[in-house]
């Protein structure tokens, strides 16, 4: 047997089936069109003397019935469901709702708590920024306030535009105090070397005996001008530079003891008067807290102190004003 043979045969047997099948459903449909229209009859008998009365309804008649109750019991089962589930989800999106407001509610707590940290942050970066000499010009609140810009944008104001705006802002200011430590440490680096040659620490240990300025004179009882500080201390108590330098002048002179003169950069000048010996010697080189000598008295002045000044040129200072003020 060939291909094509076997496929011949193959075709016959598949229609022979095909005419099977369909002939056993003509019948079957027979069968059940025979059995629809077989006739039920319902009797209804009344307990008094009326009539009996018959019905006649055939099987298919009440096979339809059956179905069109069973359909709409279906469609009704549906309904049912369909609503249940859109009262279900209306519930979900009810709670859903409640917490977005809460979560809102919330994050608009937080927000308003970052501002203010953002806001102190700013204003203490700013504020030591112009100290330090910085350009006032680069200061500002960047965008104005949130009334400003809605009021030049000419949209209404709402809570979520509002936060909105303030996150913004919150945003633009970390940028810009992030540019100003920047300058900080840019300035404080160029001031450093200034602030390492000012004189800042105290001379000895000890306590102010007389203020620099106007003040009464133990010794003449008259009102006199101190250009310096007296700081009162102890016999021998070591005396330390206060800034590096050159001690570019030492002496002795009856109204002041030994005194030695300190040459600073950037025009600074200290002066140490009132010791009772030198320990260093003219134009030495000493750095900042070397000991040049220690704490005496004079035959015009027999209170144990050490007198301090500190110049810039020709301008005496007062050198309280110095003295831990000034840190590296």
């Amino acid at each position: 047997m060939n291909l094509r043979q076997f496929i011949n045969l193959q075709f016959y047997r598949l229609r022979y089936k095909m005419q099977e099948w369909k002939l056993k459903l003509s019948q079957r449909y027979e069968d059940l069109d025979k059995k629809g229209r077989e006739k039920l009859t319902i009797m209804v008998i009344p307990h008094t003397d009326r009539k009996t009365i018959n019905f006649v309804i055939s099987y298919k008649t009440i096979s339809i019935f059956i179905g069109v109750v069973v359909v709409l019991l279906v469609i009704s089962a549906v309904n049912v469901l369909s609503h249940s589930g859109s009262v279900h989800q209306l519930t979900e999106l009810n709670l859903t709702n409640k917490d977005f407001i809460r979560q809102s509610s919330k994050m608009k707590d937080e927000v308003n708590s970052l501002h203010e940290t953002i806001q102190y942050y700013y204003d203490k970066i700013s504020n030591l920024y112009i100290k330090l000499g910085g350009d006032p010009a680069r200061v500002s609140k960047g965008m104005g306030g949130s009334n400003q810009f809605f009021a030049m944008q000419g949209t209404p104001q709402t809570n979520i535009s509002e936060e909105s705006f303030r996150i913004k802002e919150d945003i633009h200011n970390l940028k810009l105090s992030s540019e100003l430590s920047d300058e900080i440490i840019k300035l404080i680096k160029k001031r450093k070397n200034i602030i390492r040659n000012t004189p800042s620490i105290w001379p000895t240990k000890g306590y102010v005996l007389f203020p620099f300025g106007k003040y009464l004179s133990p010794i003449t009882g008259k009102e006199e001008f101190n250009r310096g500080l007296d700081i009162g201390s102890f016999p021998g108590a070591e005396v330390i530079v206060t800034a590096p330098g050159i001690a570019y002048e030492t002496g002795f002179s009856p109204a002041t003891g030994y005194y030695v003169k300190v040459a600073h950069r950037f025009g600074w000048k200290t002066i140490y008067s009132n010791l009772d010996r030198i320990k260093v010697k003219k134009m030495e080189k000493v750095s900042k807290g070397d000991v040049i000598g220690y704490v005496g008295k004079t035959p015009e002045n027999p209170i144990y102190h050490l007198h301090y000044e500190v110049h810039v040129g020709t301008q005496a200072l007062n050198p309280f004003s110095f003295l831990n003020q000034i840190q590296e």
